[in-house]
């Protein structure tokens, strides 16, 4: 049986959904909730009318159009090499430096005697439809689609590769060396393993990696090896040690956070470093919340509040259509700061509330709306995963501060990472209790820091035995059996 997507003839079987075959043919689609039904963004038009494609069955010669892949504000480089690492590579061939992220995927080619940069290409990682954070995609390889997972990202890194040589005009066949950072499940599912044991207690990998692997025994399209940064344990990945080496975290004392699914953070005293990863969940990137989204054009990027007027910023300067991380924070310090949530996170109703102009009747509940038009808002349920992000961030930096017996204030510089920590507001994120304000005067955004280490990696064996030092020194707090974190989430669910 067959059907058509976009115009291109795909076969099926008896029993599969849309979904089921799109994400067999890799063709994009974004599903939040893995396909459960619940989030309602995987939205495809079949024969002319708007379906989720996870609850939609194919049916003979049914005409599929997915929505045409909104593209994403990704953060391509990083600011955050401060350490001098000398290029050892002496030699002219092409190498590919690329962060896997849960979200996004940036792929940086490299000319590597000189070390330019010769092409970036970047996107949402391809196994969106499987779900938006690591739980999701572990859940989903274990229920039987680890080799569609993995063929999802080698395709989408074959498909950047590509663009990457058409963009510079060379040749993947120079292409010799590759580097890769990734949280520790992203590095399984590229690599073919099962991150299923990572899903439960004690939490153990099958490969903390460090490792080099032929590409092509990977399924990747050139001729060459690749190098997989170390990861330190099941959730704190080789993101998080490229970053600590981009950022040349060593002497004094320094904070590291990675503010995105898994939260991920280091702190370093004096060259000790301890280091845990908090599940803040997808909340912070946009999804499972109504009116999230990736940051894309007509995303609200910065929400400000003059008077009784709500200010918005949206990101290529479009007409509102939906919100993104950095301007959910906003909105939530914009709604404290009004009257319109409580302390306990509760959005208060019109007799409450001392915003009540704000308010709008959604299914039977109110909503916080930030457009005149009510397109895009914030509802109960919305505040709540967002607050069950910001409290397990928060008491995972509590933690690390306790356990080195450091206090906030004598941190000395509060790095943030990644595309949503490099772009959202530091001091609205105080505001709500996600970074202590003792740490503003020295908060900076650092980039990607993943991608910075993973181009250092790519130039530097001396920079690979870096990577391996960090992992040394590191020491791992596992969180879900610290006596003290779950005492501490609780009150760091609180707005005061």
């Amino acid at each position: 049986m067959k059907l058509f997507i976009n115009g291109t003839e795909y076969a099926f079987t008896a029993g599969e959904t849309v979904m089921d075959v799109l994400r067999r043919e890799s063709i994009s689609i974004t599903s939040p909730c893995g396909g459960k039904g619940t989030c309602g963004k995987c939205t495809v038009n079949a024969n002319g009318q708007q379906v989720l494609s996870c609850k939609t069955l194919a049916e003979e010669d049914m005409s599929v159009i997915t929505v045409t892949e909104t593209p994403m504000e990704v953060l391509e480089q990083g600011t955050a090499q401060q350490v001098d690492i000398t290029n050892d590579a002496a030699y002219n061939e092409l190498g590919i430096a690329c962060d896997i992220g849960t979200t996004t995927v940036v792929c940086h080619l490299i000319h590597m005697k000189s070390g330019k940069r010769l092409a970036t290409v970047s996107g949402a990682n391809a196994q969106a439809a499987w779900g938006a954070d690591v739980i999701s995609r572990i859940q989903a390889a274990s229920d039987g689609s680890l080799e569609e997972l993995q063929r999802a990202i080698i395709s989408q890194i074959n498909g950047f590769i590509d663009r990457a040589c058409t963009e510079s005009g060379k040749d993947k066949v120079d292409i010799k060396y590759m580097t890769v950072a990734g949280n520790t499940v992203m590095c399984h599912l590229f690599t073919g393993l099962s991150p299923e044991s990572i899903g439960k207690a004690p939490y153990t990998p099958m490969s903390l990696f460090g490792n080099t692997v032929q590409a092509e025994k990977l399924g990747l399209n050139i001729d060459g090896e690749v190098y997989i940064i170390p990861s330190i344990s099941g959730y704190v990945g080789g993101d998080i040690t490229a970053g600590v080496l981009s950022c040349g975290m060593g002497e004094g004392i320094s904070l590291l956070i990675d503010v995105g699914t898994n939260g991920e953070m280091v702190l370093c005293v004096n060259g000790k470093m301890l280091c845990c990863a908090t599940a803040a969940g997808p909340a912070f990137e946009g999804a499972e919340i109504q009116c999230g989204a990736p940051a894309q054009p007509g995303a609200i990027s910065q929400v400000n509040v003059e008077g009784r007027e709500l200010k918005l910023t949206t990101i290529g300067g479009e007409d509102p259509t939906c919100i993104c991380g950095s301007g959910l924070i906003d909105a939530l310090a914009v709604m404290l700061k009004l009257g319109a949530v409580d302390e306990t996170g509760r959005l208060l109703d019109d007799e409450e509330s001392e915003a009540p102009e704000f308010l709008i009747e959604l299914d039977d509940d109110d909503a916080f709306a930030l457009t005149g038009d009510g397109i895009v808002y914030i509802t109960q349920q919305d505040i709540r995963k967002l607050q069950l992000a910001k409290g397990a961030v928060a008491a995972g930096i509590g933690v690390l501060l306790e356990e080195a017996g450091i206090k906030a204030e004598q941190v000395q510089s509060l790095m943030l990472a990644g595309g949503f920590g490099s772009k959202m507001n530091p001091i609205t994120a105080a505001a709500i209790g996600l970074i202590p304000q003792q740490m503003l005067p020295v908060t900076k955004a650092v980039g990607n820091a993943a991608g910075e280490g993973a181009v250092a990696a790519l130039l530097s064996l001396n920079a690979r035995k870096r990577l391996d030092e960090i992992k040394r020194n590191m020491t791992y707090i596992e969180l879900s059996t610290h006596k003290g974190f779950t005492d501490r989430f609780v009150e760091e669910m609180m707005f005061e």
